[in-house]
């Protein structure tokens, strides 16, 4: 105010502390005007009346009318020039605490307190935290702004934990008569405090802060001056919170970047499209690019894109299904990357869709150098190929002699020899079979069995798979049915034999009796999809994946109960691989497990698998064009 000893500079009797009035500013002018009509109602008639007397009570009212109307308009102008402060302060880009040491002087300058301080609700600890202040020119107010600074307060304790806890504003016209002054209430005496007042701050329900004001005069409580300070603190309130969310994001935004700036995988966020849209260093690093040059561009192509001309990814490749289409469905496998060189190295990758209320709204792509374990693996392999061709002529040689003992041709044996002989007899041959299975898979991966890719008819290569598994179905009472549908591909046929075979053999292994395996041929727009179905036991979720290993099986026990060396799988992928196709499993409804093949009409022949196949458990669909009808028949 301009003029504090206008129409504030009273002494108040009666509560210490006490709630400020709320109301409307006009009241308290209104009923002085009526005090003041009454009085001169009741002297007029008992006062001889004259001209002079008459004129001097015209003019009285008049002058009381026009102090009123005066002070309406001037408190009216001061929280209009308040209103206009606080919104120019709030439109400013200024940080938040300049912003609230502002409005704590415009509220100081405008209402006539001498200080102000701001406390902190600190909901964790439930209580009040000193902030900041601002305080006129002074050395009183200086050193209660620095006595006060690390003070916490309780709810319920002196002006800002009382209107804190009732959640209305406080105000005390003498400090002086506070029957319980607490420790922070005696040192604003001490320097010369007379009145004080609280004022809440809210967002919403919620009090986040506390408005705490002093003057060293004794300051009557003034509506219309309150009804200001709320409203300018209900602005702070709001302020305030949009400051600490704005905080929150920024230091979610920072740890996230940290985060992503810290971890060694290469990390590429993509849009719908398959754009990248942001990439972490380790990803730049990883291709040898700029991070600012990888964004906006098609991840294939940042991938792939860099390859020489012989090693050029096809329409099948798994990354470009992966990520050039809108996709729902994670996916995993390894793949060879290019740098921006052409340098080549071997990655683990995964893919994860972004769902934002079941929307597609992107996907997140992470990948892994994988080159030292890849070339451990290779040299792993080289390994145990050159041990297995080792073992291969003494370990036949070893079950040549047992067979010639154990069948009597060089002399008879005891019972219990002769139960000894077979017992080393059958696992020298399932070492053998094991040997076979190593060096078959190894000649596979490493490109040293060609592929002789010609056109053959599907059916017939089901039908021969039936015909060497039905023995071993036979005796174990398992029926086996397969689709007609005559499907002609481009394939090599004693590989894709010995994997329908594998399939096949499975299936009756894990089948009960009584039951049935079927074989069914769907044709799709690029390729067929071979499946075997059948009524055993089951695959759990979590091994779909896993049994495509080397050495996996889905109980440990099963080699030693149903036999099998734990490869057969391993090579099946292998070779659907080498034919430009992706293998999986699938758990059936009911009971048994589906294992599905999926083989391209024309295959690109490759010397070596390239690439690991995009793992998704999704059944092939077949355009209603091109579904043949459904016809089966038993054998045996």
């Amino acid at each position: 105010m301009s003029d504090r000893a206008e129409a504030i500079r009273t002494i108040r009797s009666g509560p210490a502390m006490r709630p400020a009035g709320r109301g409307s500013a006009f009241i308290s002018p209104i009923v002085t005007g009526l005090a003041l009509a009454i009085v001169l109602g009741s002297i007029v008639p008992h006062v001889a009346s004259g001209p002079g007397l008459n004129e001097l009570l015209i003019f009285a009212a008049g002058a009381a009318a026009a102090v009123l109307v005066l002070r309406l308009i001037v408190q009216r102008e001061r929280r209009v020039a308040l209103q206009l402060v606080m919104s120019e302060i709030v439109g400013e880009n200024t940080s938040p605490e300049i912003a609230a040491m502002r409005i704590l002087e415009a509220l100081c300058v405008s209402q006539g307190w001498d200080v102000a301080l701001r406390w902190e609700v600190n909901s964790e600890e439930n209580r009040l935290e000193f902030c900041s202040a601002w305080g006129a020119p002074g050395r009183r107010t200086e050193t209660l702004i620095q006595e006060s600074m690390g003070l916490k307060l309780i709810s319920g304790d002196d002006l800002p934990g009382k209107a804190w806890e009732d959640g209305r504003p406080m105000w005390v016209a003498d400090l002086a008569s506070m029957s319980s002054a607490s420790a922070h209430t005696r040192t604003a005496q001490r320097h010369g405090m007379v009145s004080g007042c609280a004022v809440p701050v809210r967002v919403g329900n919620n009090v986040i802060a506390v408005l705490e004001f002093y003057c060293h005069f004794c300051l009557r409580e003034n509506r219309e001056a309150m009804a200001a300070v709320e409203t300018v603190a209900a602005s702070l309130g709001q302020m305030l919170a949009r400051s600490h969310e704005r905080d929150r994001a920024e230091k979610l935004y920072r740890e996230q970047e940290i985060l992503l700036n810290s971890v060694a995988d290469g990390i590429c966020g993509l849009d719908p499209n398959g754009l990248v849209s942001f990439a972490n260093p380790a990803a730049a690093n990883l291709l040898g690019a700029d991070p600012a040059n990888l964004t906006g561009k098609p991840i294939h192509d940042l991938l792939h894109g860099s390859a020489p001309v012989n090693n050029r990814c096809h329409d099948d490749c798994a990354l470009l299904r992966a990520t050039g289409k809108l996709r729902r469905m994670a996916t995993s496998g390894e793949d060879t990357f290019y740098r921006i060189d052409g340098d080549s190295f071997r990655v683990d990758y995964n893919l994860t869709p972004i769902l934002d209320h079941g929307r597609l709204s992107g996907s997140v792509f992470s990948f892994r150098d994988i080159s030292q374990r890849y070339a451990l693996d290779r040299l792993k392999d080289e390994f145990v190929s050159t041990v297995s061709h080792e073992l291969r002529t003494p370990l036949t040689a070893i079950r040549g002699a047992l067979g010639l003992l154990s069948s009597g041709s060089l002399g008879q044996v005891n019972e219990k020899s002769a139960n000894l002989l077979r017992i080393a007899l059958s696992n020298s041959e399932r070492l053998v079979r094991l040997i076979n299975d190593i060096l078959d898979l190894e000649r596979i991966q490493s490109g040293r069995e060609p592929f002789n890719f010609k056109p053959v008819q599907l059916a017939d290569i089901v039908r021969q798979a039936i015909e060497c598994v039905q023995p071993v179905a036979d005796s174990a009472r398992v029926q086996l049915i397969h689709d007609p549908t005559q499907v002609e591909i481009a394939a090599d046929p004693d590989r894709l034999l010995q994997v329908l075979t594998n399939l096949l053999s499975n299936a009756i292994k894990f089948s009960p009796p009584n039951s049935t395996v079927s074989v069914l041929l769907r044709p799709d727009v690029s390729g067929v999809t071979l499946s075997v179905v059948d009524a055993g036991r089951g695959i759990p979720a979590d091994k779909l994946e896993a049994i495509f290993g080397r050495f996996q099986q889905v109980d440990a026990s099963d080699s030693r109960q149903k036999g099998g060396t734990g490869l057969g799988l391993a090579i099946c992928r292998t070779i659907v691989q080498q034919h430009c196709g992706r293998i999986w499993a699938e758990r059936n409804s009911v009971s048994g497990s589906t294992f599905r093949v999926f083989l391209p009409y024309q295959p690109v022949p490759i010397g070596a698998p390239e690439s690991a196949p995009v793992v998704e458990m999704e059944p092939a669909r077949v355009p209603a064009a091109l579904a043949a009808p459904v016809g089966s028949r038993s054998i045996g």
